[in-house]
């Protein structure tokens, strides 16, 4: 199966509308700009919680692996660019990335940047399965992956 960039996104939209996260969802077009998803969660009247997260689909090139941190490394950039003031609200973070890119993401990230971020990583497997690694995970992820 092909992991796009449409289909990583359709299936975290899935899975956060199935966490709560199913207010005022935005999703954008590959050529839309801003960031990929924003969603709320809408427990809090007066200000709701948002997430904020950018999209890569999966590279079947010969050079796949070096693509995939390449990958990672974009949607970041992306995502630190559309960041806002972090301590005046609750804004989260997120990167929506094939398992391959993910991996790669949590093991370059330090789990102590991840937390001040409040940066998780949405793994989608090739039959659409999501993990999310939130800030608190990824100290315990990047012991499993070494």
């Amino acid at each position: 199966m092909n992991i796009t960039e449409e289909f990583v996104q359709k299936q975290i939209e899935k899975y956060l509308y199935n966490k709560g996260w199913n207010h005022n969802l935005k999703s954008k077009g590959l050529h839309d700009h801003g960031c990929d998803i924003v969603v709320s969660d809408g427990n809090n009247k007066n200000k709701a919680r948002r997430f904020y997260i950018e999209c890569k689909g999966k590279s079947y090139s010969k050079s796949a692996k070096s693509v995939a941190e390449t990958n990672f490394l974009f949607c970041l950039a992306q995502l630190v660019t559309r960041m806002k003031v972090i301590a005046r609200h609750a804004y989260k973070y997120g990167l929506g990335l094939p398992k391959e890119s993910a991996d790669k993401a949590i093991r370059r990230i330090p789990w102590q940047v991840a937390r001040h971020l409040c940066l998780s990583i949405f793994s989608v497997d090739d039959n659409g399965n999501i993990i999310e690694y939130s800030p608190k995970d990824f100290k315990q992820r990047q012991k499993e992956l070494m």
